[in-house]
C-alpha cells in the first residue's frame, strides 16, 4: 500500500472506489407491477387520424387460463397520427405504463404496406424499446382484426403462439421467419428486395370447388394465401405465404407452394413433405417425397455481352414416403427415373417463380444481386450499375441435383394386381 500511494495509484484506485459506490443505484428501474406489457401491434390505416393502432397488452396474473375462462390479454386500438403516439394516447387510460420491451409480433395491413414500411420500418429500429428480432407480418386484409382472432387454443400467450407457428418452417417449408432486422437490411441493400410473412383470418367458408384434374390438385395443395385453407375449427389465423416488396413498397403475393421454392434457392429450406403425380400413372396415383435441404445452393453471376446471368445450383436429398400406384422406383434404373422426374419438376416449377418475380413483380427477393458485386472494382461502380433495375433481363437458368437416400421402412414395392393393368409390366 505504501509503494501504491508513493506511485499515486492508491489515489487512483481510492477514488475508483469512491466513485463505484456514488454510481450505484436503480433510480430509471421500473417495478415489473408497474408496467403494461404489450405482447402484438397491428398497424392499419385510420379514419379520423394518420393511423390506426392495436396494442394486444399481456394482463398479468391473468394467464389465459382456459378451465377458468379467464382472459390473459387485452387489446387497445388508438387512433393517432404515428405509432407513439399512440402510446402515449393509450397511456392516458392505461392503468400502467405500457412497454413495447417484450413485443414479439407487428402486424402491418396491406393497404399501409402499398403505401411504404420505410418510415415504420426506421422507428421499429431507432426504437430502445421493440427488438430486432421482432416479427414483421402483412396481413390481406386489418391488422386489427388479425390480433383480434388470434386465440390459440394450446398456448395462453398470443404472441408466444405466433413463435411457434413460426417454428413450423422447419418442417413445412411455406412459413418463413422475417424479422424487422432483415426487412430493414434488405431494403437497404442495392441487391436485394424484402419479404415479408403473410398473415390472416380464416373464416372457415367452404371455396368453390373447381373442377381440376389430379395433376392440377396436387399443383395447387398448398397453393394458399392466408384465410383460403380449407379447414374447419382451431385458431383463425393462418399464417402461409410471402409478401413481395420492390423498395418498400408491397407489390404481390406468393402463396405457400411459391414459397417452398423461394426458400430452397435462397438456402433456408430445411425440409418439407411433396406431393407429386406418379410420373407412370399422373391422372391415376400420387407420390409422396420428404425432400430436405443436401447443402446450401450455389449461386454463380457473370455477364456475357453486358448481360447478367446467373446459374442456380440446388442440392436435395429426398425419403419416400408414399407409392400409392405400388410402382417400384426404389430400386435400378426406376430409381434414378424417379430422381430425374423429381429434379425436373422442382427445376420447371422454380423457373416459373423466378420468371414471375422478374416480369410481373420486377422484384429480386432472391437477392441474386448479391453475387453480381465481384464483377465490379468498387462498391460505388456497383451501385451505380443498379442491378435492381436490370433485374427483369437478366438471365437465370436453374439446375437441381436430387438424390434419393431413404425409402422409409420399405426396399422395395410390390404393385396392387387392381392398379395393374392387363399386359402392363411397369416395375420392369
Amino acid at each position: 500500500m505504501h509503494m501504491l500511494k508513493k506511485t499515486g495509484r492508491g489515489k487512483i484506485l481510492l477514488l475508483c472506489c469512491i466513485f463505484l459506490f456514488l454510481t450505484t443505484g436503480c433510480w430509471g428501474a421500473r417495478e415489473t407491477d408497474e408496467l403494461g406489457y404489450i405482447l402484438a401491434m397491428g398497424i392499419d390505416k385510420g379514419k379520423e387520424s394518420e393511423l390506426h393502432i392495436t396494442f394486444q397488452i399481456a394482463i398479468l396474473g391473468g394467464g389465459g387460463d382456459k378451465i377458468s375462462g379467464e382472459k390473459g390479454t387485452e387489446l387497445y386500438t388508438i387512433e393517432a397520427a404515428s405509432v407513439f403516439g399512440a402510446l402515449q394516447l393509450a397511456n392516458a387510460f392505461a392503468s400502467k405504463n405500457l412497454t413495447l420491451i417484450h413485443n414479439r409480433a407487428v402486424v402491418v395491413s396491406d393497404e399501409i404496406a402499398k403505401e411504404g414500411l420505410g418510415e415504420y420500418i426506421n422507428t421499429f429500429i431507432r426504437s430502445r424499446e421493440i427488438r430486432r428480432n421482432t416479427f414483421l407480418f402483412v396481413t390481406p386484409g386489418q391488422a386489427a382484426n388479425v390480433l383480434k382472432n388470434n386465440k390459440p387454443l394450446l398456448e395462453s400467450n398470443p404472441s408466444r403462439q405466433l413463435e411457434l407457428i413460426m417454428g413450423a418452417e422447419n418442417f413445412a417449408g411455406f412459413i418463413p421467419t422475417t424479422s424487422i432486422h432483415e426487412i430493414n437490411t434488405a431494403m437497404k441493400s442495392p441487391g436485394r428486395e424484402a419479404v415479408a410473412a403473410l398473415i390472416g383470418v380464416n373464416e372457415g367458408k367452404e371455396t368453390e370447388k373447381k373442377d381440376q384434374g389430379l395433376e392440377e390438385k396436387i399443383r395447387e395443395e398448398v397453393a394458399y394465401l392466408p384465410g383460403q385453407i380449407p379447414r374447419q375449427g382451431g385458431n383463425k389465423i393462418d399464417i402461409i405465404g410471402l409478401a413481395v416488396f420492390k423498395g418498400d413498397k408491397l407489390v404481390g403475393y406468393l402463396d405457400g407452394s411459391q414459397t417452398r421454392y423461394y426458400q430452397m434457392v435462397k438456402g433456408s429450406f430445411n425440409s418439407a413433405i411433396f406431393t407429386f403425380p406418379d410420373p407412370r400413372k399422373p391422372e391415376e396415383f400420387v407420390l409422396e417425397i420428404k425432400i430436405k435441404k443436401g447443402r446450401n445452393p450455389a449461386i454463380k453471376a457473370k455477364f456475357v455481352d453486358n448481360i447478367p446471368q446467373i446459374e442456380v445450383s440446388l442440392f436435395l436429398e429426398a425419403e419416400i414416403i408414399s407409392i400409392a400406384s405400388g410402382i417400384d422406383y426404389e430400386t435400378g434404373k426406376m430409381e434414378h427415373e424417379l430422381e430425374q422426374y423429381l429434379e425436373r419438376y422442382i427445376t420447371a416449377e422454380i423457373s416459373k417463380l423466378v420468371s414471375k418475380t422478374q416480369e410481373e413483380y420486377q422484384s429480386d427477393i432472391f437477392g441474386f444481386g448479391e453475387y453480381t458485386r465481384k464483377n465490379f472494382l468498387t462498391w460505388q461502380k456497383w451501385q451505380d450499375y443498379d442491378w435492381l433495375g436490370k433485374y427483369p433481363d437478366a438471365q437465370i437458368s436453374v439446375n437441381t441435383n436430387l438424390a434419393i437416400r431413404r425409402t422409409g421402412l420399405m426396399s422395395n414395392t410390390t404393385e396392387l394386381p387392381a392398379n395393374k393393368k392387363e399386359g402392363e409390366k411397369v416395375n420392369e
